[in-house]
């Protein structure tokens, strides 16, 4: 189970990496944009779905259990975004436009949103938001980028261990 969660961990990996840089490069932020989320989620669904699959065809003679699926699903969402965040380290620590660019389009959209945002919560939160904002840092993104894709791919994973369970 490790080996196969471990394989299509490193192409999860990969296709997340790229939809991070041709959204960067095509000028959508990809901490701040929300489509992000349906990529995930679809790419954790599809290679979720082939590891279980691989596993259950060829190794396990065409049984899988949930908790099967729950541990290659486990395996390959933990090396996966062991591997992004790193990514996400290297290419920060490379290039500090990223979080440049994050603080300044996130507080665009604050004060986009500031009527609405004052009224909801207040001027004083809206200020500590503003606040929050501009202390971001990139152990902050960091953080922030690999608990979206472990969520993302936890959500997934009990889905797929239920459909391909057993036969």
């Amino acid at each position: 189970m490790k080996n196969v969660g471990l394989r299509y961990a490193v192409v999860a990996a990969f296709l997340m990496i790229i939809v991070f840089l041709i959204s960067y490069l095509i000028g959508v932020h990809p901490f701040i944009e929300m489509s992000h989320l349906f990529f995930d989620l679809f790419i954790y669904g599809l290679v979720i779905f082939f590891a279980m699959n691989e596993f259950k065809k060829v190794i396990n003679e065409g049984v899988l259990h949930f908790w099967q699926g729950m541990t290659i699903g486990f395996f390959l969402n933990i090396f996966s975004c062991g591997i992004y965040v790193i990514f996400l380290f290297l290419i920060m620590n490379f290039d500090e436009n990223i979080l440049i660019s994050y603080q300044q389009e996130a507080i665009d959209f604050l004060e986009i949103k500031s009527v609405q945002y004052i009224e909801s919560f207040g001027k004083e939160q809206y200020q500590n938001q503003l606040e929050t904002i501009q202390e971001t840092t990139i152990l902050d993104l960091m953080l922030l980028g690999g608990l979206k894709k472990f969520i993302s791919a936890m959500l997934v994973t009990p889905v797929f261990s239920i459909l391909k369970r057993k036969t």
